[in-house]
C-alpha cells in the first residue's frame, strides 16, 4: 500500500509543475480575450472577429503602454497616477509590493537589486540575498550594505545591514538566485 502511495506521489509531483504552469498561462490569455473581446467586436466590422485577437490586442496595448511610459510627459503623468495610488491606505501597500516585485523580475540592469550576494552568518552560514542598497548609515555604523534575503516557498524576506566583508558577491543571476531561493534549492532528481 505504501508503495502505492508512493508511486501516486511521484506522478502527482511530475505532473503538477507542468500543470500550473499552463493553467496560469491559460488564465491570463484567456482572461486577455475576455476583456478585450467586446470591444473588438463593437469596433470590428460583423464576423471579423477571430478567436485570439483579444490576445494579439493585450500584448500590443501592453506594448504601447510600455512606450507611453518611456515618453517623458507621460511618464510624469504615470508618476503623478502612482503617487495618487500610493495615498490610499491598503492599496498602497499591495501596489508598492506588486510593483517593486515586478520592477524586480524585469531586471533593471543598472539596479542594485542585480548584485546577489552570499551574507556569511556566524561561522560557515551562509543566506543569498540581494543588495538594495550600499553604503547605508545605520546609528554609528556606516557604510554598511542592505541585503534583502527572501524567503523560501513564501512571499516576504528581511532586509539586514550587513558590512560589504560579510558579503560574497557571486556571479549569478538574479533569476538564477531567486529560483534557488524561492524552490529552496530543491531539484528534481534525474529520471531513472
Amino acid at each position: 500500500m505504501k508503495s502505492i502511495a508512493n508511486t501516486f506521489l511521484k506522478g502527482f509531483l511530475f505532473i503538477l509543475p507542468p500543470v500550473i504552469t499552463f493553467g496560469v498561462i491559460f488564465w491570463v490569455f484567456s482572461s486577455a480575450e475576455a476583456a478585450l473581446k467586446t470591444p473588438l467586436l463593437a469596433l470590428l466590422p460583423e464576423g471579423s472577429y477571430i478567436t485570439g485577437m483579444g490576445v494579439a490586442s493585450a500584448i500590443i496595448l501592453i506594448f504601447c503602454i510600455g512606450l507611453l511610459v518611456q515618453a517623458y510627459v507621460l511618464g510624469q503623468v504615470f508618476r503623478w497616477l502612482e503617487q495618487q495610488i500610493e495615498r490610499i491606505p491598503v492599496v498602497k501597500g499591495l501596489y508598492a509590493s506588486a510593483r517593486d516585485l515586478l520592477f524586480f523580475m524585469a531586471g533593471d540592469k543598472g539596479a542594485d537589486l542585480q548584485k546577489v550576494v552570499a551574507v556569511s552568518f556566524d561561522g560557515e552560514i551562509r543566506l543569498i540575498g540581494f543588495v538594495t542598497a550600499e553604503q547605508v548609515k545605520l546609528g554609528s555604523a556606516q557604510n554598511l550594505l542592505a541585503v534583502y534575503l527572501p524567503l523560501s516557498y513564501a512571499i516576504g524576506g528581511y532586509v539586514v545591514y550587513v558590512p560589504r566583508s560579510r558579503c560574497e558577491f557571486l556571479a549569478i543571476s538574479p533569476q538564477q538566485a531567486m529560483q534557488m531561493i524561492l524552490t529552496a534549492n530543491i531539484q528534481r532528481p534525474p529520471s531513472h
